[in-house]
C-alpha cells in the first residue's frame, strides 16, 4: 500500500474507520479502499467485524500508515507543549506525542550549535505537520503562539515562575510559560544562552503591552551599578516610568534618589547601554519589548 493512495483518510488526524477482519496481533480497518494495520496493544477493547471506531492515523518506523484508538497529544493543526525524549545530530530531536512511535522535529529546525539542542526532559511548544506522508513537529513562532494561546494569565513583578525557552532575538531570548504567557529576557539579565526548550525560573521585572520582561539573575547582582539598580527599581516600583531625566533638578534628583546629579546621569547612561530604558525629554520608561 502506498501513502500516495490514500485519498480518504486523513494522516495525523482523528479518522472513523471500519474494522474488516482480525488477525492474530491486529485488527484490519478499511475506509471502503485502503486497509489500516491496528496492533491490538494499540486497541482499547475487542471489536466486531463491521465495526466503526475513531481512530489516530500516523507513520511507522517503516513510513506505512498505522492506527491508534490512544489520543494523541498533538494533530495536526493543533499546538502543544512536548517533552523531549532524545536527540540524533543527523536527524533531529525526538517528542513524546503519546503514540508507540516519536514525533521528529527536524534538524532544520534546530540551532546550527549542539550545545544549544533540547535535552531530554526539556519541553517544546509545537505544531504538527505532514510531508510526503510523513509526520514530524514544527517549532511554533512568536506570531504563533500570540495567535493560538489566547492567555489571561496575569504574572506579579518581582515574583518567580517557569517558563520553557524557545526563541532567540538579537537583544536577548523569549520563553513562555505552561500557559502560553510570553517572557522576554534581556541579554543583560541572563550569565549563559540557554537550550532551546530549556526549563528557566524568571523573575519578573515588568509588565509590558504586548509581554512581560523578567531576569534570570539575582536581584542584588542585576546591575554591576548600584545607582544604576536604584533608578531602575525607582521604574520598577512606579509602573515603568519616572519624570526625572538627566535634565532634572539636582535637588529633586538627590529628594528622591538620595545621590548627586553626577552619579543620576551616569546611572542612567549605563541603563541606556544596557538598552533597558528609554530616555524621552520629559521622562524616563523602561524599554518595552513587542
Amino acid at each position: 500500500m502506498g501513502v500516495g493512495l490514500l485519498l480518504a483518510i486523513e494522516l495525523g488526524k482523528i479518522n472513523r474507520l471500519e474494522v474488516k477482519r482480525e488477525a492474530d496481533i491486529s485488527y484490519i480497518l478499511t475506509d471502503g479502499e485502503q486497509e489500516i494495520f491496528l496492533h491490538k496493544k494499540e486497541a482499547e477493547r475487542a471489536y466486531e467485524i463491521g465495526e466503526l471506531i475513531d481512530v489516530f492515523l500516523y507513520d511507522d518506523n517503516q513510513a506505512r500508515i498505522t492506527a491508534s484508538t490512544k489520543p494523541p497529544s498533538v494533530s495536526i493543526g493543533e499546538t502543544a507543549l512536548l517533552n523531549v525524549v532524545s536527540t540524533n545530530y543527523n536527524y533531529g530531536a525526538f517528542l513524546y506525542y503519546g503514540m508507540v512511535k516519536d514525533l521528529l522535529l527536524s534538524i532544520d529546525d534546530l540551532p546550527k550549535s549542539h550545545r544549544l539542542w533540547p535535552k531530554p526532559n526539556d519541553k517544546l511548544f509545537v505544531t504538527m505537520k505532514e510531508k510526503h506522508g510523513r509526520l514530524f513537529a514544527h517549532l511554533l513562532t512568536r506570531q504563533d503562539m500570540r495567535d493560538m494561546y489566547d492567555t489571561d494569565e496575569e504574572l506579579l513583578v518581582k515574583e518567580y515562575y517557569d517558563i520553557y525557552h524557545l526563541l532567540y532575538l538579537e537583544n536577548g531570548i523569549i520563553g513562555f510559560t505552561e500557559n502560553g504567557t510570553e517572557v522576554f529576557i534581556h541579554k543583560n539579565n541572563y550569565r549563559d544562552l540557554p537550550r532551546i526548550g530549556q526549563k528557566l525560573n524568571v523573575r519578573i521585572l515588568a509588565k509590558n503591552e504586548y509581554n512581560y520582561t523578567g531576569t534570570l539573575i539575582a536581584q542584588k547582582e542585576l546591575m554591576l551599578d548600584k545607582d544604576a539598580n536604584i533608578i531602575y527599581q525607582y521604574l520598577l516600583d512606579n509602573d515603568g516610568e519616572m519624570p526625572f531625566t538627566d535634565k532634572s533638578d539636582v535637588d529633586e534628583i538627590y529628594q528622591v534618589f538620595k545621590m548627586s546629579k553626577s552619579a543620576f546621569k551616569r546611572g542612567l547612561g549605563h541603563l541606556k547601554k544596557m538598552d533597558a530604558v528609554e530616555l524621552n525629554p520629559n521622562d524616563t520608561k523602561i524599554k518595552k519589548v513587542k
